[in-house]
């Protein structure tokens, strides 16, 4: 099972709705603390930190589908670091090498 969000589960419209951070925090587990946190880094420095915002004084909104995105980019994977997939190919070509001996 995978932990990635997918997209194809939600509307076009529900990928469009603008959630406030106490949303954002109920629906992907993300604090409204660190939400605030890169908000304030990312207008200090200039450099965007966390999912892309709309600001419009005290209102700060994330559209959903960018939450998606941002989440399934960082999330984790065990599988896809490098030294994983070079024992898997290693594990693969000695499979096929004993495939090839059999045959």
């Amino acid at each position: 099972m995978s932990d990635f969000i997918d997209i194809k589960n939600y509307l076009p419209h529900q990928l469009k709705a603008q959630l406030n951070p106490a949303q954002v925090e109920k629906e992907f587990g993300l604090q409204k603390a660190t939400l605030k946190y890169w908000r304030e880094i990312t207008k200090d420095s200039g450099t965007l930190r966390g999912p892309l915002f709309f600001n419009d004084g005290n209102v700060n909104l994330y559209q959903r589908k960018i939450v998606i995105d941002f989440v399934n980019k960082r999330m984790f994977s065990g599988s896809e670091t490098s030294e994983t997939r070079e024992i898997e190919e290693t594990q693969n070509k000695s499979k096929i090498k004993k495939f090839r001996k059999k045959s």
